[in-house]
């Protein structure tokens, strides 16, 4: 276990461009930044070459070893950093002479000039040798780009390979040749999925694992104590290519610890509050996916490298954001990758030096995804085998849609987490897109007698679908498109006051978002009704949130992939609240009121408590009120200044605590408590 927070600088130094200087400016940087590793880039971005010879290769392996020991005498371990395996896009790049390899294709048949398909054989001893070589230099980690993948090769169509290669492949698994048109309509085929589906995603994991073992092994025939590290992405795209996790850290790793380095959403700066959103829906369900089997130093990037980029706060932020998944290091891509090498004027190592001591501070907490609590949300990696798609011609297609929740109930302070257990029991469960298409119908029937469930508008009519809305009471449902006229607004019709209104109203139209509403008609079973959706003339459209007693809440929106701030309001995060604390047979999230896109991460131990409070308004808040299902009798907090354990005053109050400090904008708090 680490006890410190490990600081991986990826740099880019060009061996005949300056590299003399610029390799001082690098000692002192890391002197003062209090780097402990530095990954070397070789033949990256602007200036890579595409698919370097063993000899050109050679030139850049020879810089590094130059000036590997000295940073190694000062106690910073040394990686290698290939900006490519098969090439991320052509970009103009193509195959130098005597590269016989086969391209990547899409679907319409077009090939990449550049961009090298994983199943080719001389590609396969190609970067097998050129791997081997880059072991023979011992660094203690070589990593793996994002361009480990079958689909975004600009500038092929999304989703692939489609090359002569794969298409033998998969008429090998179909048992007769398909030309590729009736073998794209199978895969995308409306209704219950077409077998075609199975055998793309078969063939693309097996591709992909057996790519990640060669890999592995060329290093590790040589260096057996290497690490070989994975950049990973979007896990809904990766869902797309069938990913198995397991099988590529284990074809990876070899008898090493893996490491993954999954994206933090903004590679320039964004919204904060929209950062929060995309944290939950990439980083936080990549690392679910790993299942803890993988350390995690997320990706920092700030492309096109400089401060008009990315402030220093959003840095910082991005960087402490990175605790919530348990993160014990973090990469870092400062500075462009042509070469220049160091930029002191952006003065990064004061940040970073200041910043230090609480991420240490935090790390010796050792947090543990799987020590994480709150409402469970459902999600599968093999979701592309099972979804139901509405006839688009694109693999994008058969991309789940399972993180609504996560994204939701983090905007409103709500601790959660992903799962994909479905035996859980006692628990409170949260499930969007078509996640029950994974599932018999007695799996399912056993979650709703077990547990009790928030659902969205999909994952209602999903259950319809299958057969199985007597679970709810319910006897159809329509979807009514937004800005339609249909319905624009929301009415709450209960006499509890909601940020006390009488009756409050919520707007239901959209503004350049996605979501539309699904009317739902119910039975007389016992449920309850607690606002309805209304057309401009105030005419009811259907039943807006509905509690089914001691079963599940319903919030009768969909079709939301990217934008869906309407959704996002003050009475209706009142409302949640009320009926998620009056659930008491399941067990209880951690909650901070009225504290807009403040997250709470909660890690849970036998007699400590341990939450981050992640706030990503531009807002700050004073006196944090804390709704906790446990006993407190001491509160520590990790300093912000110097990482220690100190004493927090607090105050109990029904339900759980108050904190008299002060959420800064932009910046998290590491709370310690104690029963």
């Amino acid at each position: 276990m680490n006890e410190k927070f490990t600081y991986s600088l990826r740099i880019g130094i060009c061996p005949d461009f300056y590299a003399e200087e610029k390799f001082y400016d690098l000692l002192k940087f890391c002197k003062s930044a209090q780097i402990d590793d530095v990954q070397f880039f070789l033949n990256m971005e602007e200036v890579n070459q595409g698919h370097l010879s063993l000899e050109k290769s050679k030139e850049w392996l020879h810089m590094i070893q130059k000036y590997k020991p000295q940073l190694e005498e000062g106690g910073i371990s040394v990686s290698l950093n290939p900006w490519t395996t098969v090439l991320h896009a052509d970009r103009g790049r193509t195959l130098s002479e005597g590269q016989n390899f086969t391209t990547m294709a899409d679907y319409n048949g077009r090939k990449a000039d550049a961009v090298a398909c994983p199943l080719d054989q001389k590609f396969q001893d190609y970067i097998k040798a050129i791997y081997g070589l880059y072991a023979e230099l011992h660094f203690a980690v070589i990593w793996i780009e994002d361009d480990f993948r079958l689909h975004n090769h600009p500038p092929l169509e999304w989703g692939g390979c489609f090359c002569e290669l794969h298409k033998r492949e998969f008429a090998k698994r179909i048992g007769k040749e398909v030309d590729m048109e009736s073998f794209l309509a199978g895969i995308l085929s409306q209704g219950d999925p077409h077998p075609y589906r199975k055998v793309w995603l078969d063939t693309a994991r097996d591709t992909m694992c057996g790519f990640a073992a060669l890999l592995g092994e060329a290093v590790h025939e040589i260096s057996p104590h290497t690490r070989v590290g994975l950049m990973s992405s979007g896990p809904e795209v990766h869902c797309v290519e069938g990913r198995d996790w397991k099988g590529i850290f284990t074809g990876l790793s070899g008898d090493t610890m893996p490491l993954n380095r999954p994206h933090l959403p903004a590679y320039a700066e964004a919204s904060p509050r929209q950062y929060a959103l995309d944290f939950q829906k990439t980083t936080k369900l990549s690392a679910a996916m790993t299942k803890g089997q993988a350390q995690l130093w997320p990706e920092l990037d700030n492309f096109p490298h400089t401060t008009f980029s990315k402030s220093h706060r959003f840095t910082r932020l991005e960087i402490e954001s990175a605790l919530a998944v348990g993160a014990d290091g973090i990469t870092m891509n400062l500075f462009d990758m042509m070469g220049n090498g160091i930029n002191e004027e952006q003065k990064y190592e004061e940040l970073l030096g200041k910043a230090k001591p609480y991420l240490n501070g935090v790390t010796k907490l050792h947090l543990k995804g799987s020590e994480e609590r709150g409402v469970c949300v459902m999600y599968s990696s093999n979701s592309s085998y099972t979804i139901h798609t509405d006839g688009t011609r694109s693999l994008s297609a058969i991309q789940p849609w399972e993180t609504f929740w996560a994204e939701y109930l983090s905007a409103f302070g709500i601790a959660n987490r992903y799962c994909d257990d479905s035996s859980l029991t006692g628990e409170m469960i949260a499930v969007s897109g078509q996640y029950f298409r994974n599932l018999e119908p007695g799996e399912i029937t056993r979650m709703f007698s077990d547990n009790v469930l928030l659902l969205e508008g999909e994952a209602v009519e999903t259950l319809v679908d299958m057969g199985l809305g007597n679970l709810l009471g319910i006897t159809s449902c329509e979807w009514y498109p937004a800005n339609t006229g249909k319905h624009s607004y929301e009415q709450v019709v209960t006499e509890q006051r909601f940020q006390n209104l009488p009756h409050a109203r919520i707007s239901a139209q959209t503004m350049g978002e996605t979501g539309d509403y699904l009317k739902i008609e119910y039975t007389n079973e016992s449920h309850q009704t607690l606002s309805v959706l209304k057309a401009p003339d105030g005419s009811a459209a259907g039943a807006g949130v509905v509690c089914i007693t001691d079963r599940a809440v319903i919030l009768p929106y969909g079709h939301m992939r990217d934008r869906h701030n309407f959704l996002l309001n003050p009475v209706r995060q009142e409302i949640l609240k009320s009926l998620i604390l009056s659930m008491k047979e399941v067990r209880q999230p951690v909650i901070i009121e009225n504290c807009p896109y403040v997250t709470v991460n909660h890690f849970s131990r036998e007699e400590q408590q341990v939450l981050l409070l992640s706030n990503y308004a531009t807002d700050d808040f004073e006196n944090v009120k804390l709704d906790l299902p446990f006993p407190v009798q001491d509160v520590l907090e990790v300093s912000r200044e110097d990482g220690t354990l100190v004493s927090l005053k607090f105050e109990k109050r029904e339900g759980g605590i108050r904190l008299p400090v002060m959420l800064e904008h932009m910046t998290t708090r590491c709370i310690v408590l104690e029963s």
